[in-house]
């Protein structure tokens, strides 16, 4: 039987739009969800939170209505007081225990989170790329006069710690609802960002963290290009961790340049080994979820929701460059039995 990739793309909006429509149309059966943030009304008042049971499965029902599988949650509640380690940290761990029981509930079994005290950023996003289609970019010397952010500065060590003390505490209640935690690499992955520390942004800072926390539910979102950026064999690291069972879902996008200096470029323009890639993951029967991400908006689109990187034609040019991407992988490992 012919094997499929698994697509699961994020869903950003808040009900089905005509896009929604177009990704089944082109086979993408799983979806990425956000936590619905969305007030009911003009009031801007909600009887309960995102990561509430009532909001997440009428969230689910929305999405498995429109067709698809609710594969992931590549959102958070607010995590900002854990990752500092500052008080306030104790409620919105409840906040996180509450959404990850809850996607155990709702059967939804995989958590993207990351550990950046500044989120991903860009600090150009009207970039032009292959004949003026905007993409965005990030360069470190943007930032050289950017103060802190608004809870300071904070360094490696203090950032190891409270990411040890989360997840001894967060991994038995993932195991109790059967819900893997996926940590994305830090974007842009260097050192620092204005004044405060990142740390996962190496090979082995990966190695450490499912070194120390062994459990079969504490694993890797596996950004293509970010890695991309950190090694100079993604191949052979793709394969590393594949071996070791780790690497629960797949960001696959491009850029060019340095980690402290790059763009975003088209999934056709980028530089790594893409075939040989998705040969060790066919190889080793992973088979998604997979999603494409930042891709480049073309004339006459639009970036959805004003995000960089998120519009519906360079979505659907690298969905279909992902797919024949696979089915050559999969092809290719068959004609060698």
């Amino acid at each position: 039987m012919q094997v499929r990739i698994r697509l699961a793309e994020i869903l950003l909006e808040s009900s089905p739009t005509p896009f929604w429509q177009v990704l089944k149309q082109i086979g993408v059966d799983e979806a990425t969800g956000i936590l619905p943030r969305w007030y009911p009304d003009w009031r801007q008042w909600r009887v309960d939170e995102p990561w509430d049971y009532a909001s997440l499965s009428n969230y689910k029902r929305m999405v498995e209505e429109a067709g698809f599988k609710l594969t992931v949650i590549e959102d958070n509640p607010p995590m900002d007081k854990i990752i500092y380690g500052l008080p306030g940290k104790e409620e919105q761990m409840e906040y996180v225990f509450k959404l990850i029981e809850n996607m155990g509930k709702l059967k939804i079994p995989i958590w993207c989170y990351n550990w950046m005290p500044t989120g991903w950023l860009r600090t150009r996003t009207a970039l032009k790329g292959r004949e003026g289609a905007i993409v965005s970019g990030f360069d470190e010397e943007d930032l050289k006069d950017v103060p802190p952010p608004k809870y300071g500065k904070i360094d490696k060590a203090t950032l190891w710690r409270n990411l040890e003390n989360f997840l001894k505490e967060v991994l038995p209640v993932a195991e109790d609802a059967n819900v893997k935690l996926a940590i994305h690499p830090d974007d842009p992955p260097i050192d620092e960002v204005r004044g405060t520390a990142r740390i996962m942004n190496s090979v082995e800072a990966f190695d450490r963290l499912i070194r120390e926390f062994p459990s079969e539910y504490n694993g890797i979102t596996f950004d293509h290009s970010l890695f991309s950026l950190i090694t100079d064999d993604e191949v052979a690291v793709v394969r590393h961790f594949l071996e070791k069972g780790k690497i629960f879902f797949v960001h696959f996008r491009e850029v060019v340049g340095k980690k402290n200096s790059f763009t975003e470029v088209f999934i056709d323009e980028g530089v790594t080994k893409q075939f040989l890639e998705m040969r060790e993951y066919v190889k080793h029967r992973f088979y998604g979820p997979f999603r494409v991400d930042h891709t480049p908006t073309l004339l006459g689109d639009v970036a959805q929701l004003g995000t960089p990187g998120y519009s519906a034609l360079g979505r659907i040019h690298a969905i279909g460059y992902l797919q024949g991407l696979f089915r050559a992988a999969v092809e290719s490992l068959e004609a060698e039995k």
